[in-house]
């Protein structure tokens, strides 16, 4: 399974940042808020420094009584609590980032939003919400739209009006989104997106809901909302050429990300090559800001080209993308490492594939040490790239007939999947799913039938639930699950019926993609021998198969 994160994409304005001793945020050199004085960062500093007195005070214990599980149990608690806290208030940091970014970004030309931003620069973010009160501006655009049918002749001054709204709109959905004491924080976060798009559709607010909706894996209405937003920002870049093109390509490479995952390759090759040209253009005359972008499309461009076994290609992206991001980290470390380690990451994957195992360790070991070293200061955001590398690294060593290493290596990526799952299942259940697959082949491998009949079952039934949501990203995960069980049942623990219906399985879901992904080609060729090996024709097998795609 390809590795997919949306460290990939952008939506951030370059220069925003926030000053680690006072709390400042600046947008492009200008404070615009002080976040340490929000009540709700300095609520998550007092449970902080209240918990890690408490971790301090079990550890003190620990060391006393080394052998007592129950301060050890302490402990462990402890660390979790504080680790949820730490990744709490880094999460409000960065949504505190982007609203000030949108601040920026938009004219704050109603009262509200005046009295808004004072408040947001105050760090009274809850006055600010309060101050854009969605009932009143929810009647306020009613009006203005019935208003727009009734009075044609005032059609330019009721768009201006629109346009306003939807802003306010836009920014209360950023202030929504910053509370995460609000339990259903994401779907109030979306009504008002779709109240601010009611209002007025713009490259800012279609855009800003695109992305929301990809973070947060709503595939298609994304993909909805990112083509909307590119028709309107090729209009402006060809009106405005030396404005606007940074944010096509942007939106471009967005779009590119979401159509790889959703395996529509021909459409995601158009949106990469097309950014990844303006980006190419922009880097001659600016390279210290848009070089670093040149990189990240050439690694998704070369991730795509390995998808779909244009190896060359893949290899020369990857190269360039890897001089460049060495480039980058070598003058700046704590800005570029993290890019560094994806593409080390993604290129030890096609090394692997290509049988340079010796390569492919050495890049995977350097990729490891780097995202364990920054899992360990900011664990909540490494930790899955963190678990990804370490599942190729299992790959390799399974592949070297390194089996004892592979199952420990394969367990300590698991374990934190499982992990990173229990918080979030809608983002990480995928690569549970993945990482059981790979698991159960490795068992299958050392002779741990039933521990390989178990991960089987759990990944496919995994891969299942996630088909059934969106089947153009997983049914090809549910023919890769399905086809290992046919043959499993075929050659390990012989049952003829249960190897002819996972067979069934594998080509039901293979057959939609197998002329534009060579893997789905590979599980349905590898099913039609498990049939023939049960002695059946494999023309008719096929062909029933064919016959139950038409009917789902």
């Amino acid at each position: 399974m390809t590795e997919h994160h949306l460290e990939h994409v952008q939506n951030a304005i370059v220069g925003s940042t926030v000053t680690t001793e006072g709390g400042d945020v600046l947008v492009n050199g200008h404070k615009v808020t002080n976040y340490f004085y929000s009540a709700q960062y300095k609520d998550l500093k007092a449970q902080a420094d209240a918990v890690e007195q408490q971790f301090e005070r079990t550890r003190r214990k620990i060391e006393k009584y080394p052998d007592d599980e129950d301060f050890k149990a302490d402990w462990l608690r402890l660390s979790m609590k504080r680790n949820d806290i730490v990744k709490t208030l880094d999460d409000l940091k960065q949504e505190v980032i982007r609203l000030a970014e949108t601040f920026t970004k938009i004219p704050i030309n109603t009262e509200r939003l005046k009295l808004a931003r004072q408040y947001f620069e105050t760090g009274d973010y809850s006055a600010a919400r309060t101050i854009l009160d969605a009932e009143q501006m929810g009647n306020e655009l009613d009006a203005l739209l019935h208003r727009e049918e009734r009075l044609q002749e005032e059609q330019a001054e009721v768009e201006a009006l629109r346009i306003e709204k939807a802003h306010e709109f836009l920014i209360l959905a950023r202030l929504i989104s910053v509370d995460f004491t609000l339990a259903d924080r994401f779907e109030k976060t979306i009504v008002c997106f779709e109240q601010s798009l009611k209002a007025s559709q713009m490259a800012d607010n279609t855009f800003e809901f695109a992305y929301f909706l990809h973070e947060h894996n709503q595939f298609s209405r994304a993909l909805s909302w990112y083509t909307k937003t590119l028709a309107i920002r090729r209009r402006l870049a060809e009106a405005i050429p030396h404005v606007y093109p940074a944010d096509l390509a942007a939106t471009l490479n967005n779009l590119a990300v979401l159509e790889s995952d959703q395996n529509n390759f021909p459409a995601a090759r158009a949106a990469y090559d097309e950014a990844l040209g303006i980006y190419r253009r922009l880097a001659e005359t600016n390279p210290q800001t848009y070089l670093p972008d040149v990189a990240m499309t050439l690694n998704n461009l070369a991730n795509l080209q390995k998808a779909t076994n244009d190896f060359p290609a893949a290899l020369a992206a990857y190269e360039e993308a890897l001089t460049i991001r060495r480039r980058l980290a070598e003058t700046t470390p704590h800005v570029y490492l993290a890019d560094l380690a994806i593409t080390l990451n993604d290129w030890a994957t096609l090394q692997s594939d290509q049988n340079d195992l010796p390569a492919a360790r050495a890049a995977y070991e350097e990729a490891l040490a780097i995202r364990r070293r920054l899992a360990e200061a900011t664990p909540h955001v490494y930790l899955p790239v963190l678990a990804a590398t370490l599942n190729n690294l299992a790959v390799l060593e399974s592949d070297e007939n390194n089996f004892l290493a592979a199952q420990a290596t394969y367990n300590e990526a698991l374990s934190l999947y499982r992990r990173l799952d229990e918080a979030n299942p809608q983002t990480y259940l995928p690569y549970v799913a993945m990482t059981l697959n790979n698991l159960a082949n490795l068992q299958k491998a050392t002779n741990d039938f039933p521990a390989a009949q178990a991960a089987y079952d759990e990944a496919l039934g995994m891969y299942r639930r996630l088909a059934k949501a969106n089947p153009q990203t997983y049914l090809p995960d549910v023919a890769m699950t399905a086809m290992n069980m046919s043959i499993f049942y075929l050659q390990t623990i012989p049952a003829r019926e249960k190897s002819l219906e996972h067979c069934r399985e594998a080509l039901v879901a293979a057959i939609p993609f197998v002329e534009m992904l060579p893997a789905a080609k590979n599980y349905a060729r590898t099913a039609l021998k498990v049939v023939e090996a049960w002695g059946l024709d494999r023309e008719n097998f096929w062909e029933e198969a064919l016959q139950a795609t038409h009917h789902e």
